[in-house]
């Protein structure tokens, strides 16, 4: 049997691409085209190893694991640990989804395989069987994921933070447990993380909040005092599970729009929260349900 070297690259080359693409759709990442292109041809250039005696070190289990760990710096460039576990986990279960939808298609059409040093060769599949397996394990991840969804019911909404002329984007959960307000004026207060938005504080105000990884009486005192005219703080108690006073630091911006269905421009407080909202990094800011209306 003969085996066309670039017909082999095409081949992988192609199900590298779709495999990441699957995966930048289910994570919402945003990466550039020429990050999966790049990725996918090291994937497809890899394969490569097994023509070449001195080079089959290369070939172990443990290599490919590294391959694969590779191909997601490339093409993710993913900075926290939690993501790049998600996104490692994915690829393996799209991955073998594909793997499997594509073996059920070469036997169900009794196309030929063979299988060396753990690659698979499939006579003219590039022609017919890998775009039907590509669309089969499309079609199924869509049905997967679309029920996925739907339990989930999350919803992500962008916000737009603008204080002293400089704004700041960041990505809200609509939580309709939220009922949180400021006491005075009664107004809805957006829980933002103060990693999202420190670049919109004064520096010494940043500072504390810097110094202090977990809100407390001293954190609270030292802004209350550092309060200057271009922000004017106030306290805002809340109550949740575990903790039935907490305080938060709150202000007033400028303007607040909401990137929903359509854009409004909104009335609200942020409360600032001196810790992480989410673990696996999709969202840093809780959106008060009134605010919508």
């Amino acid at each position: 049997m003969y085996i066309y070297a670039e017909y082999l690259i095409a081949e992988n080359f192609l199900i590298n691409l779709m495999i990441l693409y699957l995966l930048k759709v289910l994570t919402k990442s945003k990466v550039r085209k020429s990050r999966l292109i790049v990725s996918a041809l090291i994937g497809a250039v890899y394969t490569l190893v097994v023509f070449f005696p001195k080079l089959r070190i290369f070939a172990t289990f443990i290599m490919k694991i590294c391959i694969s760990i590779l191909m997601i710096i490339v093409a993710f460039n993913p900075e926290k640990f939690l993501k790049f576990i998600k996104l490692i986990a994915l690829f393996y279960i799209i991955t073998f989804a594909f793997a499997g939808a594509s073996l059920a298609l070469f036997y169900l059409t009794e196309d030929k395989v063979y299988i060396g040093n753990g690659i698979f060769y499939i006579k003219d599949s590039i022609i017919i069987i890998l775009p039907l397996a590509i669309l089969l394990s499309c079609l199924l991840f869509w049905i997967v994921w679309s029920y996925i969804s739907k339990r989930r019911k999350r919803e992500y909404i962008v916000v737009s933070i603008i204080l002293n002329g400089m704004q700041k984007d960041v990505i809200a959960l609509l939580d309709t447990g939220n009922s949180l307000k400021d006491p005075i004026t009664n107004t809805p207060v957006i829980i933002v993380e103060f990693s999202a938005i420190k670049e919109l504080l004064p520096l010494d105000i940043q500072g504390v909040f810097s110094a202090y990884t977990n809100d407390n009486l001293e954190l609270l005192s030292s802004v209350m005092q550092k309060s200057t005219d271009k922000v004017k703080f106030r306290l805002i108690p809340f109550k949740s599970l575990g903790k039935n006073n907490g305080l938060l630091i709150g202000f007033k911006p400028d303007l607040l729009v909401i990137h929903a269905e359509d854009e409004i421009c909104a009335e609200a407080i942020i409360g600032i929260y001196n810790n992480v909202l989410s673990i696996e990094d999709d969202y840093c800011a809780l959106l008060h349900p009134e605010v919508l209306k």
